[in-house]
């Protein structure tokens, strides 16, 4: 009997060990997740402000389209009156949502902008609108 209770006392311990190591491994599998997890978190917002940095620069093209067909419907050389101090804002422009724009119109001749014809139509101008939204940004360029 007495060596009965000697192999007792010798095996306590173990069942505390098996059940540290246990939550030990949970705990690790538990902030390997997490760190994936926020990980994604960060990717889908990024995504979402992408698609209101895209959205700025849509808003940039929809606004020199705008001057164009306003103010220089009628002059036969488009790129020159897209050229007038004044007639295309300058710099950032800031949209309510947090977001902004820049706009610049390139001639022709440049090498980012396209041949003079282009899909069976004259070329006048190259438009390039840069959308800023946190830290996502997007840029479209438009032939005119």
């Amino acid at each position: 009997m007495c060596q009965n209770n000697t192999q007792r006392t010798d095996e306590r311990g173990v069942s505390l060990y098996m059940v540290f190591m246990i939550m030990t491994l949970l705990l690790g599998i538990g902030f390997g997740m997490s760190a994936l997890l926020l990980t994604q978190l960060d990717t889908l917002k990024g995504i979402g402000h992408s698609v209101l940095a895209f959205y700025a620069t849509e808003a940039g093209v929809e606004r020199v389209l705008y001057i164009d067909q306003k103010s220089c419907a009628g002059d036969p050389d488009r790129f020159a009156c897209l050229q007038t101090p004044g007639m295309v804002p300058s710099g950032s422009q800031p949209l309510g949502n947090g977001a902004s724009y820049t706009m610049a119109v390139e001639s022709p001749a440049l090498e980012a902008c396209p041949d003079t014809t282009y899909a069976g139509a004259n070329v006048t101008y190259c438009a390039k609108s840069v959308g800023v939204y946190q830290s996502a940004s997007r840029a479209v360029r438009i032939a005119r």
